[in-house]
This record gives C-alpha cells, structure tokens and sequence, in this order.
C-alpha cells in the first residue's frame, strides 16, 4: 500500500512538474482540430432525412415478409425503379450507399433513413422509396380484401334469400291457420311440415349470419399500408459534426500531453 502510495504520487507530481507540455498539447489539438473543420476542410454536409410506414396486415399478419422486404427495399431492381422515377444521374449502388432500412423491433413498421447533401433531395427520396414499394405491394392487400368482400357478398345475398323463405313460411302458416277448407288433422301436418322447415330456413340463417358479423369484423380490423411518421426536411446538417471533431481532438491530445510528460521525465531520469 506504501509504494503504491508513493507511486501515486510520483504519476501525480510528474503531470505537475510537465503540465505545461500536457497543456501545450492539448491547446495544439484543438487549436489544429478547429482550423482544420472550420477552415481548411470544407466537405459537404450531409442531410439526413427518415420515414416510417407499417406495412398492411390481415389477420394481423403482414401481407408481405417484413425481413424479405428490407433486402428488396436495397436490391438493385427496386433502386432502379427509384432512379427512373425521380431521374436521378446515379446507379443503384450509390444510391443504396445513401440509404439504410429497418424493421422496428415488435411492430409491422419499416423505417427508412436516406442521406444526402441536399435536405430537399433526402426528404424526397425518402419519400419516393416509400411510394415505390408501396405501389409494388398494396395491389397484393387489396386483392386480398376484395375475397373477402365478395366472400361477404355472396353470404349476404344467400341470407337474403333465407329471410324471404322464412317471410314466406310465416305467410303460409298464417294461411293455413284462416283456411276453411282443411280439415284439422291436415291443418296440423301442414302446420308441422312448415314450422320443421323453418327451424331449418332459421338455423341456416344464424349460422350465415355469424359467418357475415365474423367476416365484418376482420374487415374493420385489417390496416392498410400506412404512413406513420412523414419525412422531414432537416434544416441543420447531421455531418460533419465540427465540435465533435473538437472534442475528440482534446481527449486525444489531452492523453499525447500526459504521454510525454512521463516519456520526457523518463529520458530525463536515463540521463
């Protein structure tokens, strides 16, 4: 404990003794890390634009494969149909150099990121990435959604037609019971034969009812391609990022200061 004491104390009074070449050193990276990012160096900024879509579910399973979908949202094929769409003067590996995509965890939503040195260019291939792969997949929900409609159309028609047959039923019965020319007993059979048949016309209808109600509902439940958060028209640039340039540059120069403080104490005790 008593060297390690001493040890601590040597480092310590070292950094005293040379402080001012770890201060010299720090203020030179700095100095040189701010000339270089506000002076010297003049790269372009990068803008960087995102949107979010969900991609459309029925039965609350996407319509498309979410993790097959971001390979295609890259794939030279898609970007392809971008560039023609927008007219832009790149090919498909330097425009998916500019983008990245992602499924957020949990959810049936894609994020796509895009960067570029032009805000307004960012925000509309954001956009047009997205009306691309929206335009190439919705047909697939929407004929998906008219089987079912039909599907609905035809039990409605069906259970029409029983609700005229029970209708019927009923008027017959009310004509069997004011007639005069039957005698009781073919009253009664009659009157057996009808009620039987609508027990039957009745349960028929109930059961296509429910199938109606069943296939309403999971209409109501089924989300088409939605956009959930529109891109944004970054005014500031994301990069370069000069005070960051700055501030790593001091670290840096803040650890080559202490380095030679005890490097030139070390040369100093060889001697």
């Amino acid at each position: 404990m008593q060297e390690e004491k001493i040890d601590l104390r040597d480092y310590i009074n070292v950094l005293l003794k040379r402080k001012r070449v770890v201060i010299l050193i720090f203020l030179i990276a700095i100095i040189a890390a701010a000339i270089v990012s506000y002076f010297t160096i003049s790269p372009s900024p990068i803008y960087k634009s995102s949107i979010i879509f969900s991609v459309s579910q029925i039965d609350d399973q996407a319509v498309v494969n979410i993790t097959e979908s971001l390979e295609i949202i890259k794939s030279s094929v898609f970007l392809n149909e971008v560039i023609n769409r927008m007219d832009l003067e790149i090919n498909a590996r330097q425009l998916k150099s500019q983008i990245e995509v992602k499924n957020l965890k949990g959810t049936n939503f894609i994020e796509i990121f895009v960067v570029d040195n032009s805000p307004e260019k960012a925000k509309n291939l954001a956009e047009n990435l997205t009306e691309v792969f929206i335009g190439q997949n919705q047909g697939k929900y929407q004929e998906k959604v008219k089987l079912v409609e039909d599907r609905l159309k035809t039990l409605e028609e069906q259970i029409t037609e029983f609700e005229k047959n029970i209708e019927m039923i009923k008027k017959a019965l009310k004509e069997i019971a004011a007639s005069k020319e039957l005698s009781e007993a073919e009253r009664q059979f009659q009157t057996s034969l009808l009620l039987s048949s609508s027990a039957t016309e009745r349960e028929l209808f109930n059961t296509l009812a429910d199938r109606a109600n069943s296939l309403r509902v999971n209409l109501k439940s089924y989300e088409d391609f939605k956009i959930i958060n529109n891109a944004q028209m970054l005014v500031s640039p994301t990069e370069p990022n000069k005070k960051l340039n700055i501030l790593i540059a001091g670290v840096l120069g803040l650890f080559v200061g202490i380095f030679a403080a005890f490097f030139l104490e070390f040369m100093k005790k060889g001697k």
